[in-house]
C-alpha cells in the first residue's frame, strides 16, 4: 500500500511512491526531502499527547456514532464514464503563493484553521458522489503520534487516526471543534492501541478481521491528510512545489491530502472520479468567502 508524492519542477511531475508499510505520511515526505538534501533533524511533534490504555478504548466505544443519517457504502455512487477510474488515477493542483497566502488570509479573518477549512471544502466537494448528500459522512484523519511514541527510525510509523462524522450543514469551525473533541477524549490513543493489537495476530487472522470489518454496511469514504507547512532552503530542494496523496483501501472511495511546501499548498486526490472532484474541491477553496460560523 503506497503513499503517493508528487515532485513538481518547471511545471512536470516526478511521481513516487513509499511504502506506508515502512513509513507514515510525514516520514515518507522527510525521506524524500533528505534524499534531496534537506537538513530535517526533527520532525514535527504531536499537540495533542495522550497515555493511558483503558480510558482511552472506554471512551472511544461509549462515543462510538451510531446515527442513521450517515452515509453507508451502498451510498457510493458508481464512477462516471468520463475517464479512467483506476485506483492510481490521480488528480492534483498547485496554488501559487499568492492564492495561498489569500487563503491563509481569509482562514484568519474567519478564525478557522487552514486545515479545518480545507476538509469542509472537501467535504463539500465530494457530497455529489453520494446518493443522498444530505448525509453525515464519515472521513478519517491521520494524527501524528511523534513525541507520544517514540521509534529508533524517526521516518517510520508513528501515526494513528481519528474519524470525523460531518453533515452537510456543519461549519469549518462546527468540524474542528469535533476533531478537538475527538483528541480530547484520546480516541486517536484507542486507535492506535488497536492498531498495535493488530500487529501480533497471525496474518490469515487480520485477513479475516478485515474482510468482517469490511463487510460491514457502515465505513468511511476515505480518509483527508495534511502534512503540514514545510519552509526549507529552496537551493537544496530544487522543486516548484509537492502534492501527496495518502492510500486507498478496500471499502474507501477516495483519498485525499495536501501539503504547504515553501509558501505553496499543493493539493491531490485519488480513487473515482478524481479531475471531477478535484475541480469541484479547487472551486470551494477559492470561493470569497467561508460560510459564518455556528
Amino acid at each position: 500500500m503506497g503513499i503517493r508524492y508528487g515532485r513538481i519542477s518547471n511545471g512536470e511531475v516526478q511521481w513516487i511512491d513509499v511504502s506506508h508499510c515502512e513509513c507514515d505520511g510525514i516520514g515518507g515526505f522527510v525521506r524524500l526531502l533528505r534524499k534531496h538534501g534537506a537538513e530535517i533533524p526533527k520532525l514535527p511533534e504531536t499537540k495533542h499527547p495522550c497515555r493511558g490504555i483503558i480510558l482511552p478504548l472506554w471512551r472511544l466505544l461509549r462515543n462510538r456514532d451510531k446515527s442513521e443519517t450517515s452515509a453507508l457504502r451502498r451510498d457510493w455512487l458508481p464512477a462516471t464514464a468520463s475517464e479512467n477510474h483506476t485506483a492510481e488515477s490521480i488528480a492534483w493542483h498547485l496554488f501559487t503563493k499568492d492564492e495561498t497566502q489569500a487563503i491563509l488570509e481569509r482562514c484568519r479573518e474567519q478564525q478557522v484553521t487552514v486545515n479545518s477549512h480545507l476538509l469542509h471544502c472537501l467535504d463539500q466537494s465530494t457530497r455529489p458522489e453520494i446518493r443522498s448528500p444530505e448525509k453525515k459522512i464519515t472521513w478519517v484523519v491521520p494524527v501524528n503520534l511523534r513525541g507520544n511514541i517514540r521509534y529508533a527510525d524517526d521516518t517510520q510509523n508513528h501515526v494513528s487516526c481519528v474519524e470525523v462524522k460531518i453533515a452537510s450543514t456543519d461549519t469549518t469551525q462546527t468540524i474542528h471543534r469535533q476533531i478537538l473533541q475527538r483528541l480530547e477524549r484520546g480516541e486517536h490513543r484507542a486507535n492506535f492501541l488497536l492498531l498495535t493489537l493488530g500487529g501480533i495476530l497471525s496474518h490469515q487472522a487480520k485477513v479475516n478481521f478485515l474482510t468482517k470489518d469490511r463487510a460491514k454496511p457502515a465505513g468511511n469514504i476515505g480518509s483527508f491528510s495534511n502534512l503540514g507547512v514545510w519552509n526549507l532552503d529552496e537551493k537544496s530542494n530544487n522543486a516548484d512545489g509537492w502534492i501527496f496523496c495518502p492510500p486507498i483501501v478496500t471499502g474507501q472511495r477516495l483519498g485525499a491530502g495536501c501539503v504547504t511546501f515553501n509558501g505553496r499548498l499543493g493539493i491531490a486526490t485519488q480513487g473515482n472520479s478524481p479531475s471531477e472532484r478535484m475541480q469541484r474541491w479547487v472551486e470551494i477553496i477559492g470561493e470569497p468567502s467561508l460560510r459564518p460560523a455556528s
